[in-house]
Order: structure tokens, then C-alpha cells, then sequence
């Protein structure tokens, strides 16, 4: 049972961007579970990508609009692996330490 729903959009930087779930067969690369269009404002993710692999794609894509808004210019492969190795790093991190993230949260809405 899912307690919560991916929203239609996210916040990144100044820019709403959208969720679009895709078979994934349409993504440009078969390896794809996800991808980031910043021209197109969208965030295209597998439908068929579930659990821990679904959260790790959604960040991965996330980190790409992250890199995009703040202007890294990185070529597209060393982009690729910074985005790559952070997500894999913090979505083991956040499986391995399951009351990070309420405690984050918590210390956000301290202000």
C-alpha cells in the first residue's frame, strides 16, 4: 500500500517541473529508469520502476535539475556520473539510517 502519491510537479530552483510516467521502452537509453528534459520542464520516469530502485531514479533526475538551475556546466558524462554517485550515496545512506529523513524534516520546519 502507497502512502503517498508522486505530485504532478516539483520545485527546482526558480523552475515547476513535471512528472510524466513512460513506458519504458520510450526512454532514449534502454538502461534509462528516468530522465531530465530542462527545456521541456520534465521529468519522465519509468512506470514499471517500483521500491527503493523508483526513489533512487527520482532523486538521480532531481540532481540533474539541480545541476541544471545552478549552472554547473559540466559536460553531459561527468554530469552524469556526479548525479549517478551522489543518489546512489544518499539513497543508501537514507536506507541505512531510516530516521534521517523525519529528523531533516523536523529540523527544517524548525526554521
Amino acid at each position: 500500500m502507497n502512502k503517498f502519491k508522486l505530485p504532478k510537479t516539483i520545485k527546482i530552483g526558480y523552475q515547476d517541473y513535471k512528472f510524466q510516467e513512460w513506458e519504458k521502452h520510450l526512454a532514449s537509453s534502454n538502461e534509462a529508469y528516468g530522465e531530465f528534459f530542462q527545456k521541456e520542464k520534465v521529468i519522465g520516469l519509468a512506470n514499471n520502476d517500483t521500491g527503493i530502485s523508483h526513489a533512487n531514479t527520482l532523486i538521480h533526475e532531481i540532481f540533474h535539475g539541480i545541476m541544471y538551475q545552478w549552472n554547473t556546466n559540466l559536460n553531459e558524462k561527468d554530469e552524469e556520473k556526479v548525479c549517478t554517485t551522489v543518489a546512489n550515496g544518499l539513497i543508501t545512506v537514507i536506507r541505512d539510517n531510516p530516521w534521517l529523513l523525519n529528523y531533516i524534516k523536523e529540523k527544517i520546519e524548525e526554521g
